[in-house]
């Protein structure tokens, strides 16, 4: 079995005047046990101190990209996608926070089932009191369930 630290992440993280929450998300990020990623960081356009809050980060995982123009949410993230050089892709948005087992919980998740081609994981909604209320579970889905859901392979996590 290929050990699981030697498998590069990349963490695609758009962002359009993301300030109000970007610290917080990347210091999820930097929390993982899981230490093989990448940050892509894309800012679409941003008009707030968004990149000045990523630069603040000093760590050369992160990568820094800017669009050249607005672009939509997805047209941003498969530009992102170009520039990562990980096995796996995982997305986190400027306003989300990771626990710190997330990447390590899955990568473990995806190598124990080698036909997985699509990994999701827990979620929380949070209100503005910081309540929270478990959302979805962690589940490997095989090629062929993704197919019946008329979906595209990824590996994503």
């Amino acid at each position: 079995m290929q050990k699981n630290n030697s498998i590069k992440v990349s963490v695609i993280m758009n962002c359009h005047n993301g300030a109000n929450y970007l610290s917080d998300s990347i210091k999820s990020l930097l929390k993982q046990k899981y230490k093989n990623w990448e940050l892509i960081f894309w800012d679409n356009m941003s008009l707030d101190n968004s990149k000045q809050i990523l630069l603040n980060f000093k760590d050369k995982r992160i990568k820094y990209f800017k669009s050249k123009k607005f672009t939509s949410l997805y047209k941003a993230r498969n530009m992102a996608i170009k520039k990562a050089n990980g096995k796996f892709i995982c997305f986190l948005d400027t306003d989300d926070w990771w626990s710190p087992d997330k990447l390590k919980e899955q990568i473990n998740l995806v190598l124990k089932n080698k036909n997985a081609n699509f990994i999701y994981s827990n979620f929380y909604e949070f209100d503005q009191n910081k309540n929270k209320t478990k959302i979805k579970y962690t589940e490997a889905v095989s090629y062929t369930h993704l197919r019946a859901h008329e979906t595209d392979s990824y590996l994503v996590c």
